[in-house]
């Protein structure tokens, strides 16, 4: 198979820049063209393939975390192939224009599947599950096929990065057990209505670290097929007394120093 390197720049326009800072998500549509989404999601399809062979378990054996998606991390460090979309300059290029940063670098990539009746994904942010001290992320969701609001798209709450959320308490997680308030909290503090967006395949959106978000069950017979990479800005220090301290992304950082291991390649 054709080995493609997603090169060039993606113009984020001034207007999504100024809609991603004032709500914390954006659309970004045809960040792939066709043959770059046919050639990965034939790609990504295989590796999620061999990934999971091994669970044969239906859905209603799985556990409630396992029932709202197929989750299949770090994939560039397995398959070269993979390597080049989630290293690639032109996704890089996007979060460096979206996070204002002079430098990105890579926390991690994760294929993210949700098959037909996979359950609801509960609300939650991103930042809850990693050991930062400075709160700059940000994550671009690149639909690898058709994605309808009714086979679980995200829905973002709008401007809840910047209304003082901000918690490890915040998991997908802790909402599953119950012991999360945080989409009350995000409704009270912001008074919006939650955003979701129909995607075409090649179509992608970027959110805040700090962005509350979810989904609804897969309602239809179809995978729903979405490929993410997480991005940080270069500088972001460790926090060695978070909760998430021991994320083996962060290996071998010292509190208050900035991230910087192998495992976190300046993308851009």
């Amino acid at each position: 198979m054709e080995n493609i390197i997603l090169r060039g720049e993606y113009r984020v326009s001034d207007d999504q820049k100024i809609f991603f800072e004032e709500h914390g998500f954006v659309l970004l549509e045809n960040v792939l063209n066709k043959k770059e989404v046919e050639t990965y999601r034939e790609i990504i399809d295989r590796a999620v393939k061999e990934r999971t062979k091994h669970d044969t378990r239906p859905l209603e054996k799985k556990t409630p975390y396992e029932r709202e998606f197929l989750q299949c991390g770090h994939l560039w460090s397995e398959y070269p192939e993979i390597k080049n979309f989630t290293l690639s300059p032109r996704l890089g290029s996007i979060a460096v224009q979206l996070l204002k940063a002079e430098h990105v670098r890579l926390w991690h990539d994760q294929a993210l599947y949700k098959v037909p009746g996979g359950d609801a994904t509960e609300p939650h942010q991103d930042l809850s599950y990693w050991p930062m001290l400075d709160r700059i992320t940000g994550t671009i969701w690149v639909a690898l096929d058709d994605v309808s609001v009714e086979m679980g798209a995200m829905h973002f709450i709008p401007g809840s990065h910047k209304v003082g959320i901000d918690g490890f308490e915040y998991r997908i997680e802790d909402a599953i057990e119950g012991k999360s308030d945080i989409l009350r909290k995000a409704f009270e503090l912001v008074n919006k209505e939650p955003v979701s967006y129909n995607l075409k395949p090649g179509d992608a959106t970027f959110h805040h670290g700090l962005t509350v978000h979810y989904t609804r069950k897969n309602y239809t017979d179809k995978i729903r097929k979405g490929m993410t990479v997480i991005y940080f800005v270069d500088g972001v220090r460790y926090d060695a007394n978070s909760p998430a301290s021991d994320h083996h992304c962060a290996a071998g950082s010292k509190h208050g120093e900035p991230i910087a291991t192998p495992k976190n390649p300046i993308i851009v």
